[in-house]
């Protein structure tokens, strides 16, 4: 089946496309819209409760005992009833905490869903441009050594060279083209991956910009990460959570006070002044007084809870700590790879153009050409993981911090149909 061309070119293209059209990312959104009605349900509480009802019946009783015979009623009835919490021990604003809690703890998984995408988007961005690298490298070593293969050929045929120069030649020609076609196969499985994340294949990837925002040192970056981390504010959210289930579980064993109203009528179908109307208003208050042990022994669950998403907390931290400082470090590793890895390539094409011409004067021999192309070959392979490497490590950085998202230059705006924000 054909395909048409990509239109994602650069990386930012990449992301704006894939975050709006990857699957496991608006699966993620709809968790977050589910978790917003959270607040409505926990509000309901301490709204009005009205309901209302109606029947009707018909009886007939038959009896073998004329005297115990009845005549056929038909009878209707229908009722009101308003219910309003006046007072609920600190219930509603318990479960109201809860809500928000849970809403903010949300909005944090989605961020940290996105930036994940966002990330995955960038390797796999990385990874074509690195096999589409590898891969014209090793088209050139291919090249290369055919050429120098019928070099060996004709050097042979002249009586210059012995038959085991051109069996050295002919044997990195093979190697060669069986690398070739292993690197055209893992470009294949990259184009995949990047199909998969962004919704469509590649094409005439560009080479990403510098990227905007990265920390000056280590402790901006540290302090970035306290306020950004998705999942520091997602830990943050639970122990809100679990300290407002706390309260829930204790106001579960405390007062109770509800205004109630209900009004009824009821009629026969056959009688009109049999009709009838009844009103009533009250307040009902209710207390438990013995449970069990229930009650108390959900309070002290929800305490134990409460401590351990402290401790989850203190946990989270050192793991983005852990993170940020890995990603720095790499971060710098990176920068200074692609720097080793240029100066390299530029030896070794300079040693290989040398080694090309010295063969020709016969002072190199076919062997030290040949190995001259595999180092020339191993440089052009090394840059070109160092700039998949730099390229990650920069967003990983953005990402350990929290702060990983779309270029706003690039004129890509993603529309908030769902309402991403809690209330």
């Amino acid at each position: 089946m054909a395909t048409g061309p990509a239109a994602a070119d650069t990386l930012t293209e990449a992301m704006v496309a894939a975050s709006e059209s990857n699957p496991t990312l608006a699966a993620q959104r709809q968790r977050l819209n589910a978790t917003r009605e959270a607040l409505p349900q926990a509000w309901a509480a301490a709204l009005p409760q009205i309901s209302v009802s109606g029947s009707a019946s018909a009886s007939d009783r038959d009896s073998d005992n004329p005297a115990l015979e009845g005549d056929r009623t038909e009878t209707w009835s229908s009722s009101a009833n308003v219910s309003q919490l006046l007072f609920g021990s600190g219930r509603v604003v318990a479960s109201t905490r809860a809500a928000r809690a849970q809403i903010a703890g949300a909005v944090a998984d989605y961020e940290l869903a996105s930036q994940t995408l966002l990330l995955d988007v960038t390797r796999a961005y990385a990874d074509v441009r690195q096999a589409q690298a590898v891969v014209a490298a090793r088209e050139t070593t291919v090249s290369n050594l055919t050429r120098l293969f019928e070099y060996a050929q004709a050097q042979f045929d002249a009586g210059v060279v012995t038959r085991t120069d051109v069996a050295q030649s002919q044997a990195r020609l093979a190697q060669a083209r069986t690398q070739l076609v292993q690197a055209q196969g893992a470009m294949a499985a990259a184009v995949q991956a990047y199909q998969r994340l962004v919704g469509r294949p590649p094409s005439n990837l560009t080479p990403p910009a510098t990227t905007p925002g990265l920390p000056s040192d280590l402790q901006t970056a540290l302090d970035l990460s306290v306020d950004n981390s998705p999942v520091l504010i997602s830990a943050m959210a639970d122990t809100r959570l679990a300290d407002a289930n706390v309260d829930a579980a204790a106001a579960q064993g405390r007062m109770n006070v509800t205004l109630e109203a209900g009004s009824s009528i009821g009629a026969d179908f056959d009688d009109d002044d049999s009709e009838s109307t009844t009103d009533s208003v009250g307040v009902r208050v209710s207390i438990p007084i013995f449970q069990g042990g229930a009650i108390r022994s959900r309070t002290r669950a929800q305490r134990a809870l409460r401590s351990a998403s402290n401790l989850d907390l203190a946990a989270a931290q050192r793991g983005v700590q852990e993170s940020v400082t890995n990603a720095w470090t790499g971060l710098a590793s990176a920068r200074a790879a692609v720097d080793s890895a240029r100066e390299q390539v530029q030896a070794a094409e300079l040693a290989y153009e040398g080694v090309t011409l010295e063969q020709e004067t016969g002072l190199r021999s076919t062997v030290e050409v040949l190995d001259q192309e595999a180092d020339l070959l191993a440089a052009r392979i090394a840059l070109a993981q160092a700039e998949r490497d730099l390229v990650v490590a920069e967003r990983q950085m953005l990402a350990s911090v929290g702060i990983l998202s779309i270029p706003s230059q690039s004129g890509g705006i993603i529309e908030d149909q769902d309402g991403l924000r809690g209330r």
